[in-house]
């Protein structure tokens, strides 16, 4: 997986990744000019985290996000260019 976090992120990710015992590499930095709103620093982050298919109750419409499954079972959504979009934790399966 290779994800794009923004500086304020950096930190939540790295410890989240290494608790889960996942191997990553934290990239450089570079930063992000939008028009209108400024420019913002993003770091990449590579990790050995198995891509799955996108739990429908995390798809607003279909092939919109890419989903990232953790080793406790959470899941990291980004959009697809590789943008973290948010954490999400599966509901348990029910019987």
């Amino acid at each position: 997986m290779i994800l794009y976090i923004p500086k304020s992120e950096r930190e939540d990710i790295a410890s989240l990744l290494t608790n889960e015992g996942v191997s990553f590499e934290m990239g450089g930095v570079s930063s992000i000019r939008e028009m209108g709103t400024g420019s913002y620093e993003v770091f990449t982050v590579k990790a050995n985290v198995e891509e799955i298919q996108v739990p429908p109750m995390f798809r607003a419409s279909e092939g919109d996000v890419r989903a990232f499954k953790l080793p406790s079972g959470k899941i990291i959504l980004t959009d697809l260019e590789g943008n973290l979009e948010r954490l999400e934790t599966l509901p348990p399966s029910q019987p």
